[in-house]
């Protein structure tokens, strides 16, 4: 057999991949450009950016040519690389003498015209949008002249594909330049996470965005400051009292006022209202509650309250905490307008805060969790899988381990929990909730020797 051809189909080929590359690339590029230094640079006299942006204003239909012409481009580079591979084998096999049974010869063209597909997919898609995606203007400027004079070549083609499809389209109710309205936080994250694996978003960016798109899923439960580590003044307090202990603490600016209990909030205490009235020695000697003027109302809502219209209400109205009721009406904690931003930009210090870390691993590959940590958090850090019923019906480390060991310990107790291929080693108690613990890797990668109970593990 005569593979005189050979030259010929390999200048095709390439044909094909730059073709293939060239109009791929361009339209990842006008997906990728920002229309605004467009339009300052076409402000400036710039011819190819004024185009770029008559494209921009139907991307569409440019894009839909495109991958038309992409896809005939494919199906014939298909059939050219089918034929010219089988004859190809066979004369290769005929010149070397073998012989070869026919279901083996079909095996060898198979395997033959996957690598050329392979090769016409990496060279002419895969790397064109890759490399268009992180430099779409340069792509886009490049190939603008070659992409724009393929897609009226084959436009009426386009146009006739387009028919076909519209007729077939019209009578189901859909048009042919419909769009769907039901974007999904799915298809939000996709994109997130394509950006960032393209270097478009930063790490940060990235998971800023994250925070934002989550925001909706979460409930005032999930991130208020809880009843026991709430820092509240009682009503009996005296002004001058109240200011000592808040400019001597300095841990916050506003303080829940309780009565008889913390259940009972009275109002809320801002650190600027209580020095401007402490200037008054009479007011000083004074209750908080009895100093005329001082406390701010108290807003009050409950623990299923969702994130997103909580803090548009916030932002309208000003208020800065809410106080958290449960069902039965009791305080379960406070959220601020500085925990919702913490959900989003995540934690904020001040020159007076310590970076305490939740999480911290140490040289070995253990780690040291707070107790208080979030098991979604742990779970995260771990790749640790918890039970369904264990994960809806504790939200922190504590709260689990409790549950495992079935009683709450003592201070100075350090007992042991094994769960999921990990040791988790109580280190400290304190007001019968554990401060902190140890987790360490067991089985071949981790413990060789489970410690005894009360042993001590490095920290």
């Amino acid at each position: 057999m005569d593979d005189g051809n050979w030259p010929l189909s390999i200048l095709i080929f390439l044909g094909f991949i730059l073709m293939d590359g060239m109009l791929y690339g361009f339209g990842a590029a006008i997906q990728h450009l920002n229309s605004g230094t467009l339009e300052k640079e076409a402000g400036e006299g710039n011819k190819k950016a004024e185009r770029l942006l008559a494209v921009l204003e139907r991307p569409a239909e440019f894009v839909n040519t495109v991958q038309i012409v992409t896809n005939l481009i494919g199906l014939i580079s298909g059939a050219v690389i089918l034929r010219q591979a089988g004859a190809f084998l066979e004369t290769m096999i005929h010149k070397t003498g073998l012989r070869m049974e026919e279901p083996w010869t079909a095996l060898a063209t198979a395997a033959a015209a996957v690598v050329l597909l392979a090769v016409l997919i990496s060279l002419g898609i895969v790397i064109p949008k890759r490399l268009a995606s992180r430099k779409p203007e340069k792509w886009a400027y490049r190939f603008l002249r070659a992409a724009g004079l393929a897609v009226l070549i084959f436009k009426p083609f386009a146009g006739l594909v387009s028919g076909l499809s519209w007729l077939i389209l019209y009578p189901m109710g859909v048009g042919l330049h419909d769009k769907s309205d039901n974007v999904t936080e799915e298809d939000i994250m996709l994109m997130v996470n394509e950006g960032h694996e393209q270097g478009v978003l930063e790490a940060d960016e990235a998971e800023m965005i994250t925070n934002i798109v989550e925001l909706g899923d979460k409930q005032a439960g999930d991130i208020m400051t809880r009843r026991r580590n709430v820092a509240a003044l009682p009503a009996s307090m005296t002004l001058g009292e109240a200011v000592d202990f808040i400019l001597r603490e300095g841990i916050n600016s506003r303080f829940p006022v309780y009565g008889e209990d913390i259940d009972d909030i009275r109002g809320i205490l801002h650190l600027r209202d209580a020095v401007a009235c402490a200037q008054s020695q009479e007011n000083r000697g004074k209750q908080i509650d009895q100093v005329e003027g001082l406390l701010r109302t108290a807003h009050f809502i409950p623990e299923t309250r969702n994130i997103n219209p909580l803090f548009k209400e916030m932002q309208s109205q000003k208020i800065h905490m809410e106080i958290v009721v449960d069902e039965y009406g009791q305080t379960a904690g406070i959220v601020t307008m500085e925990d919702i931003l913490e959900e989003i930009v995540g934690n904020i210090l001040d020159e007076y805060d310590e970076d305490e870390e939740m999480i911290s691993r140490r040289e070995d590959g253990s780690f040291v969790f707070d107790g208080l940590t979030p098991l979604e958090d742990v779970s995260k850090e771990l790749g640790l899988a918890f039970d369904g019923e264990d994960s809806e019906n504790f939200d922190t480390l504590n709260g689990f381990l409790i549950s495992r060991l079935n009683r709450v310990p003592r201070e100075g107790e350090t007992p042991q929990v094994h769960y999921g291929g990990y040791l988790f080693q109580t280190i400290s108690v304190e007001n019968k909730v554990i401060h902190s613990v140890a987790v360490i890797p067991e089985g071949e990668n981790g413990l060789r020797e489970k410690p005894e109970p009360g042993a001590d593990l490095p920290l």
